[in-house]
């Protein structure tokens, strides 16, 4: 699948083009910096204004949203009703159909989701896209990015960003220490969303579809046939991952386990009013088109 991940590297360059002015005349102490980023607390009110900040600029970088009120609308009710499910309460959660035809959707800190309209023409009953949205809304609901930015990995993706947006210079206040670790942070959010978790936060992602699905009666079963879709239009040999694909093997291993345990034969899928309205503007796709064409 050649060009599935392809826009995941407009959030770096956005990144970088909103940083390097800010910090051009900044010398680092990695040192202090590493301390700062590690001890860190970060809570729900950082979660909010993180994903307040970016979400804006990231579906600008990503497409921009989708210029049809209409599908705009109808996404958004097929979510209502799951994201009322969310113990988050404190989270504005919005959901935007992103004007990208590559497979793929991710979400923000704070609740914020954005959902290519290419996905749009590969799920083929209300089921499929309530997973994708109970997926990526798990994420959020677990504080997926904040985890990750406390690891090992991510510590060193700030601190490198840091160091190579910077110039030598003797010293640096801990003002501006601080403030370019949030920018290196920030950096890591929205890679983190682009490309995908550790496999641990992936499945736990999963395993939110079937607690959400367990309170609005959507079928786990029928919405993991998305997954399977997946796999017939990714090329096997594929090495790139996003939220949604990580991969032949693990995708495999991850439709088992979202499915164990699940009737052997499902009901039938739901194409409410409002799924139906999207499938006016985006038919289901049988066929892949490989050049990512609309």
């Amino acid at each position: 699948m050649t060009r599935l991940l392809t826009r995941r590297f407009a959030f770096c360059g956005l990144f970088c083009a909103c940083a390097t002015p800010a910090t051009a005349q900044i010398s680092i102490d990695l040192n202090k910096l590493a301390r700062t980023a590690k001890a860190a607390t970060i809570g729900e009110k950082d979660e909010l204004a993180m994903g307040a900040q970016l979400y804006g600029p990231s579906i600008d970088a990503m497409g921009g949203a989708y210029a049809n009120r209409a599908v705009q609308a109808a996404v958004r009710r097929v979510a209502e009703p799951l994201l009322r499910t969310s113990a988050r309460t404190a989270f504005g959660w919005e959901v935007t159909v992103i004007d990208a035809n590559e497979v793929n959707a991710w979400a923000l800190p704070g609740g914020k989701i954005g959902i290519n309209k290419g996905l749009l023409r590969y799920v083929d009953n209300e089921d499929e896209l309530a997973a994708v949205i109970a997926h990526e809304m798990g994420h959020a609901e677990f504080s997926h990015a904040i985890k990750e930015m406390r690891s090992k990995a991510l510590t060193g993706m700030a601190l490198d960003t840091a160091g190579q947006a910077a110039t030598a210079r003797a010293d640096a206040d801990s003002r501006q220490v601080v403030g370019l670790g949030l920018q290196g942070v920030n950096f890591a959010v929205l890679s983190l969303a682009a490309s995908g978790y550790s496999r641990d936060n992936e499945r736990e992602a999963d395993r939110n579809i079937a607690t959400v699905f367990g309170k609005t009666g959507h079928s786990v079963a029928v919405g993991a046939g998305f997954y399977r879709t997946l796999l017939e239009i990714v090329p096997p040999q594929t090495r790139g991952r996003t939220s949604l694909f990580a991969g032949h093997p693990q995708t495999r291993e991850r439709i088992a386990e979202l499915t164990a345990g699940t009737p052997a034969a499902p009901p039938q899928p739901r194409k409410g009013p409002a799924f139906t309205e999207i499938k006016q503007t985006f038919p289901t796709r049988k066929v892949y088109r490989r050049n990512g064409g609309a």
